[in-house]
């Protein structure tokens, strides 16, 4: 009975690694593409699959100050958003599901 267990547990994180290695290829491939954010025209830039997260850049903004570590301003710079890859119930982000159509 216990084998069979782990067999399952070892088998279904096999699948769902497979699902997130094609979830991230697909991510990877919309780096660069222009999207719409908040109504500001943005560029992902960036899938942080460490953090399951997607960083867009607003091109056409303001630009915003940026600290440096030590909360000094240093220079102007595009906002940039993290976005998380997944919502409170594990599911893709709708915001990002709606770019990968």
């Amino acid at each position: 009975m216990i084998s069979v267990l782990v067999w399952n547990t070892v088998n279904n994180q096999r699948e769902a690694g497979l699902m997130e290695t094609k979830l991230l290829q697909q991510l990877r491939l919309l780096v660069g593409k222009p999207v719409e954010y908040h109504g500001h025209a943005c560029r992902i830039i960036e899938v942080l699959d460490s953090e399951n997260a997607l960083v867009v850049r607003c091109e056409g903004s303001q630009r915003i100050i940026q600290s440096n570590q030590f909360g000094e301003a240093t220079r102007r710079v595009q906002q940039c958003h993290t976005l998380p890859l997944f919502d409170e119930d594990d599911k893709l982000n709708p915001v990002i599901d709606g770019w990968l159509e």
